[in-house]
């Protein structure tokens, strides 16, 4: 049954992707862009973040079943890595640092039908044409720099309407850097990537989400206050976070995606910039924990706690006890961007809508709301905790 909705989903995405996502009409015509392919690159010190990896992957399996923070079902995570992700956890299991260092050195060189683990092609835009791929990324960079002001938001009753998809890449990309004060380049050959290439690298959709966010991050919080993100993926919003001077955070996410994350994060930044589950805790460090630990974190020890593309997609009894925590460890602010569509999670459930959950909770007073930039059907809120 999972399959069938997967294969639904599909179905929707390669008929009619590029004209749902796009948030700019081609008024002229498609933009000539392709897509480049970077692969990762071996690091001398590769196996020792293997075996990093390992130990803080095979201390967390041996406290999950005796965790304080627990799902009562599966969810979308949990099925999607059951169906997806035996070779992997069969490395684990035996141990094998070489043969964990190769997968991840050459995961995302191929296509995945999920996405949050790569920056490969995903399904989020397909794959079957690239040149529409492509497209679709430009739209997004064209979002980043209208959320941030370095390009004029197109009005169609003023007359402005079909140029922003036009402007140079060059000078779209110099704007973002100038108005942000950081290089938007992501790490070269941290892992395989496939995007649009500009004068700062090949960046993926994700890179430009990651930027983002990153960049609101700046805006809400001074650059020593601490960060905890909810199901944060490879961690790329806590990379570019560094760039803006943010070095206190900490990620909360399941031990599997802990090694795409300490990999990813590593392999970018260097062994010392990054703590995994285990090791000592370096404030001035990425900490990449398995989720149960957003239970030992001290009362207030966040300024902001963020969640982006998860919580409807994980068992609704865990995101409730991840609030109750979020309202207990932050003493500012939550920013939730998610999605409403509350589509098949499993046979049995439906995904969530996380405004319909925060709205009888009375720890939290909501901000504002409004349309994410840069990704169609997604929605910003910003909660102040009380």
């Amino acid at each position: 049954m999972f399959a069938l909705i997967r294969t639904a989903a599909h179905r929707l995405s390669a008929a009619h992707r590029s004209r749902f996502l796009a948030s700019h009409a081609r008024v002229h015509g498609t933009p000539r862009l392709n897509l480049a392919d970077e692969p990762a690159i071996d690091q001398p010190d590769d196996l020792a973040t293997a075996e990093r990896l390992l130990r803080a992957y095979q201390l967390a399996q041996a406290e999950a079943a005796t965790a304080p923070v627990q799902p009562k079902f599966d969810d979308l995570w949990t099925c999607l890595l059951r169906s997806n992700m035996a070779p992997l956890l069969e490395i684990l299991a035996a141990g094998d640092p070489a043969a964990l260092s190769s997968y991840l050195r050459h995961f995302g060189e191929d296509y995945t039908w999920f996405g949050g683990l790569t920056f490969s092609l995903d399904g989020y835009a397909g794959r079957r044409d690239r040149s529409r791929v492509a497209f679709t990324y430009l739209d997004k960079l064209v979002c980043l720099a209208e959320a941030v002001g370095v390009l004029p938001l197109e009005n169609p009753e003023q007359g402005r309407w079909g140029q922003n998809l036009y402007v140079d890449v060059g000078e779209i990309v110099r704007g973002i850097e100038g108005r942000l004060g950081v290089s938007i380049a992501p790490p070269p050959g941290a892992m395989a990537v496939v995007g649009i290439t500009t004068p700062s690298g090949v960046l993926h959709y994700r890179h430009l989400n990651a930027i983002y966010v990153a960049y609101r991050l700046r805006t809400l919080l001074a650059s020593d206050r601490a960060v905890g993100e909810y199901g944060g993926g490879l961690g790329v919003v806590a990379f570019y976070a560094r760039r803006f001077g943010i070095r206190d955070y900490t990620l909360f996410d399941i031990p599997l995606t802990n090694v795409f994350a300490g990999n990813f994060l590593i392999r970018a930044l260097g062994q010392d910039a990054v703590s995994l589950y285990g090791e000592s805790q370096n404030p001035d460090t990425i900490r990449v924990l398995p989720f149960w630990e957003c239970a030992a974190a001290a009362a207030g020890a966040f300024h902001l706690s963020l969640n982006q593309d998860s919580f409807p997609e994980i068992d609704e009894d865990l995101v409730r006890r991840y609030l109750d925590e979020i309202a207990r460890t932050t003493d500012g602010y939550f920013l939730s961007i998610n999605h409403e569509g509350e589509s098949p999670m499993t046979p049995e459930r439906r995904q969530l809508n996380v405004a319909a959950i925060m709205n009888p909770h009375t720890a939290f007073d909501r901000v504002s709301r409004f349309k994410y930039w840069l990704r169609e059907g997604y929605v910003e809120e910003l909660y102040r905790v009380r």
